[in-house]
């Protein structure tokens, strides 16, 4: 299972936006039409997780996530007037999660490891990304839960879940003579969660 889906918003009200010199040379607080004509931001998603029962108990699973956020300004002719330029910028995220998870006998208890690869990428009106080096990164990920049945194809899973991460920039960081090398993160993750799952018949 996952989640799918698109969401818009749109900015019609910003107060602190400092002041406003008018045609009158009167200062007040700037409204926002003062400064934009349109603000909006949206974002795209698509989660999706499934797996197939080899064999008794075992299982081999694909997750699925790309997700795509986007942010469009127009400013108004006041503020183009000042030297403003209309921008918009968007960010993209791809994951890939193959799966192995064992289910031990009827006793409901399963565990899990994972692997998954995710990248990241963005760009603007502006060519602040032309040349930027992306992190690239990779989590191993043991887990384990309980399929709490619900009826005889949705169960309810709660699950503790551990994650190994490994964070990669290429020519982002320096060694100790000032030459760029790759900067490498890792850290650990812990999670506590509840997961609901479909069991498709055949």
């Amino acid at each position: 299972m996952g989640t799918n889906g698109f969401q818009t918003e749109s900015i019609t009200s910003w107060e602190g936006l400092g002041p406003y010199l008018t045609s009158n040379f009167d200062i007040r607080d700037m409204e926002f039409d003062d400064m934009y004509d349109k603000y909006t931001q949206s974002s795209f998603n698509i989660d999706f997780r499934t797996g197939y029962i080899i064999t008794d108990g075992l299982m081999l699973g694909l997750g699925f996530k790309y997700t795509s956020t986007s942010r469009n300004i127009e400013y108004s002719s006041d503020a183009k007037d000042s030297g403003y330029e209309d921008y918009d910028e968007t960010s993209n995220q791809l994951t890939l999660s193959p799966a192995i998870r064992y289910y031990f006998a009827e006793s409901g208890v399963w565990s899990q490891i994972d692997y998954s690869i995710w990248s990241t990428s963005s760009d603007d009106s502006e060519g602040t990304y032309d040349d930027a080096e992306f992190p690239k990164v990779n989590q191993l990920g043991f887990s384990a839960g309980y399929a709490a049945s619900l009826n005889d194809y949705v169960s309810l899973n709660p699950y503790l879940k551990y994650s190994l991460i490994t964070q990669t920039t290429k020519d982002a960081g320096y060694d100790k003579d000032f030459d760029e090398v790759d900067e490498v993160i890792k850290k650990g993750s812990f999670d506590i969660g509840v997961s609901l799952t479909v069991h498709l018949g055949y």
